[in-house]
This record gives C-alpha cells, structure tokens and sequence, in this order.
C-alpha cells in the first residue's frame, strides 16, 4: 500500500486528486491538506507517509521550502511536484531541494497514478515537458560554466581582459601594459569578437553570468 499525503492550497484540485487517487487499490490518501505548515505540524502523519504530492505554488511556505523541511526530517519520503508553473527555476530548485518527480497538474490522470507508482518502486518521474526544460537548464548551466579558455583569448588578451574588468581606461590599459592606446583598442575588439558581445555592458554581463572572474 502507498500511503500518500496531498498538499494542495485549491479546494477543487485537493477533491479532484484524493477523488482519484482512492480509486486505486494500491494508493491510500492518509490526509489532505491546504498549507505546508498543516502537514508539517503533523509529524505523526508523516511517519506512516510513502508519498507526498506537494503544490510548488502554496499561501505562507512554499513547496519548494515545504519539500525541503520535509526531506531533513524524513528523508525516506518521496515528494512529487505538482503544478501549473513550467519556470525552469522552479523546477531545478524543487529538485534541488530534494523533490523526488515534477509532473504538472494537466497531465493525464492516468499518467499521475503511474507516476506515483513508479515512485514507490524507485522511480524519479518527471512529465517530459519538464524534462526538457530541464535538460535546457542543464545545458545553460554547462554554458556559464565555461572558462576564459574556452574562448581562445592569447595572454595578451587576457592581460586586457583583466583590465577591462577592473574599468581601465585605454590610456591606463595603455600605461600599465605598455602599449599604444590604438593597440589596447584593437585588443578589445577582439576579446568582444571572441566572447560574441558588441559592447561593455554585454562583456560584463557575459563575464558574471559566466563567473569568467574566477578565471583570472
């Protein structure tokens, strides 16, 4: 038997899931609840808990917070995601804090009852809809993950580099690395050509989204 938990603030959706979910015979909902805060002030509860199928999007703690609590004080819990939100930030911080799935609150019923019972059997299910969003994170994470050697910049590029950083002017970049003005420009535009910026606000945003600072 899955013993299983709902959190989830909407009267209806609440209804609608235990409704659904007591069809099964392997599924028992044990309680529902509205808050996080209702559930985890019921630790009883959650002892005896297998799933817990938690809102992201919830009045006073969220359920990002609420997977979060939930995991330092019984790890042993699954906590499936559910939600109407697609934001790639949502979905790697509720994995990040420890959500076992993410299925949004569209899918097919069917598809949710599968979920869980893939979960009980060590399952990590996630809509493919969210699974794509996150392998787009993933792959943005790679991304500003790169280092200044990723961009073939010569030493004397990066000697510029670290000056553009620090908001040389041309004459200082020209002063303190003994070079003509025309050469330390010239050096600049092809830094800015290399990194695929046109301009200094567009370097310096590429340089922290990047962490390129802890390269040099």
């Amino acid at each position: 038997m899955i013993n299983i938990v709902i959190v989830e603030d909407s009267l209806e959706a609440r209804e609608g899931f235990k409704y659904l979910l007591r069809l099964e015979r392997e599924i028992k909902v044990l309680k529902t609840c509205e808050t996080a805060e209702e559930l985890l002030s019921d630790p009883d509860t959650l002892k005896s808990t297998n799933v817990v199928l938690m809102d992201i999007q919830l009045p006073g703690m969220n359920g990002i917070k609420a997977t979060r609590r939930i995991k330092e004080r019984f790890p042993e819990i699954d906590v499936l995601m559910l939600t109407i939100f697609e934001e790639q930030e949502k979905i790697v911080k509720a994995v990040q804090a420890g959500a076992s799935g993410y299925i949004l609150k569209n899918s097919d019923p069917g598809e949710l009852v599968g979920q869980i019972k893939s979960l009980s059997r060590g399952g990590s299910p996630i809509s493919p809809e969210v699974a794509r969003k996150l392998l787009d994170e993933f792959r943005h994470k790679e991304e500003r993950n790169r280092t200044t050697d990723d961009y073939n910049l010569t030493p004397r590029e990066l000697q510029v580099f670290k000056a553009i950083v620090e908001g040389y002017t041309y004459r200082e970049m020209a002063d303190d690395l003994n070079m003509a003005s025309s050469t330390a420009k010239k050096h600049i535009l092809h830094i800015y050509r290399k990194l695929d910026v046109n301009s200094k606000v567009e370097f310096i945003k590429k340089v922290m989204d990047e962490n390129l600072l802890e390269e040099i």
